[in-house]
């Protein structure tokens, strides 16, 4: 047996563990998918931990994502063009990191025929969530993505790296201080914020066109008051645990080398998506 971690700090309300291991016992295998609540200062020590012959990997959740790369022998293309690495997996005896992340959020849009070609976006976020979202909406052909964050700092330095990896029209990344307060000028809104993780609404008060798509990159037992309001407006919602599962499908097979068993991770999780 072996067994996968998820290091971050908080990572108690994770639904991660009970959908990998309803993988692995789809599968066969008897590996355990277990929490390890991992602090900044800590993070060094928890990297040699995952090294031990009885680990598979892991998954790398906040506020480690844009640190753990440091840690390890390789960051994969994705990682290195995101700047954030959420799953860490053994090749030949080393230690490599990647982001499942950006596919996971690009996987979880096409299963909801959200298309991103031309579409004018508005991303909540800077962090290593925001980063793998940017990454895929430009990649995907957004034509306008304006970053919203409480530190105009963070923001300013997502959109510079996006421009960085993936070149094109510095008109096409915007910046600003925080939502606006009306969503009429958007197709797309995603929130990359950890808000509606503990019944926060990310765009509280701000009304949801029904022509919007809305994309909620938190994953949680209960829906988050922003997709709740984005079903009651009309709108197409994608719920966070679309890409929860996504991302959890990418990452398994880069830990075991095998197809994921989605259907048996979909049943797994708290309710219908």
């Amino acid at each position: 047996m072996a067994v996968v971690y998820l290091i971050g700090d908080p990572v108690a309300h994770s639904l991660s563990p009970v959908m990998q291991n309803a993988a692995f016992s789809a599968m066969g295998l008897p590996h355990r998918y277990e929490l390890m609540r991992v602090s900044e200062d800590d993070l060094g020590s928890a990297v040699q931990r995952i090294r031990g012959v009885d680990v598979l990997g892991a998954n790398v959740t906040i506020p480690h994502k844009e640190r753990i790369g440091r840690y390890l022998d390789a960051v994969d293309e994705t990682a290195q063009r995101v700047g954030a690495v959420n799953t860490v997996f053994k090749r030949a005896g080393t230690l490599r990191g990647d982001n499942t992340d950006a596919g996971g959020f690009a996987d979880a849009l096409a299963e909801m025929d959200v298309d991103v070609r031309g579409a004018r976006v508005l991303l909540l976020g800077a962090g290593g969530a925001a980063k793998a979202c940017g990454d895929q909406l430009m990649t995907g052909g957004a034509r306008v993505v304006s970053i919203a964050n409480r530190s105009r700092e963070r923001a300013d330095a997502l959109a510079k790296a996006l421009l960085t990896s993936r070149g094109g029209d510095p008109r096409a990344l915007g910046v600003l201080g925080r939502p606006p307060r009306s969503l009429g000028a958007f197709d797309i809104v995603v929130n990359a914020t950890s808000l509606g993780l503990h019944g926060e609404d990310a765009l509280e008060g701000v009304d949801l066109p029904r022509q919007l798509s809305v994309v909620d990159v938190v994953a949680t037992a209960n829906e988050t008051p922003l997709i709740r309001r984005a079903k009651a407006s009309g709108c197409v919602a994608v719920d966070g645990l679309l890409m929860l599962l996504h991302q959890g499908a990418r990452a398994l097979r880069l830990w075991t080398g095998l197809d994921a068993p989605t259907a048996a991770m979909r049943a797994a999780l708290p309710r219908q998506v």
